[in-house]
């Protein structure tokens, strides 16, 4: 379970690193092209479609951190019931 723990933790910081490079690249070129106003649509509350989009492409990293830590409390817990007779 350790392998899988450390495997998701590097998949998890690798994609959600990525996935808000690739967010903040796309920022600045709606700025470049639009202006400001334009990233002020984009960034709006209402734009629940560019918000949606967004959970989309944080959420698999999100994720995979989410139950790397998961299983190390499981693996925790179950080393401390062990050695707790």
């Amino acid at each position: 379970m350790k392998v899988w723990i450390i495997v998701l933790r590097v998949f998890g910081y690798i994609w959600t690193t990525l996935a808000v490079v690739a967010i903040l690249i796309g920022i600045v070129g709606v700025w470049a092209k639009g202006g400001f106003s334009a990233i002020q649509e984009l960034l709006s509350p209402f734009n629940v479609a560019n918000w949606v989009a967004t959970v989309i492409t944080l959420a698999p990293g999100i994720g995979a951190l989410a139950w790397a830590k998961n299983l190390s409390e499981k693996k925790a817990r179950a080393r401390s019931q062990t050695s707790n007779p």
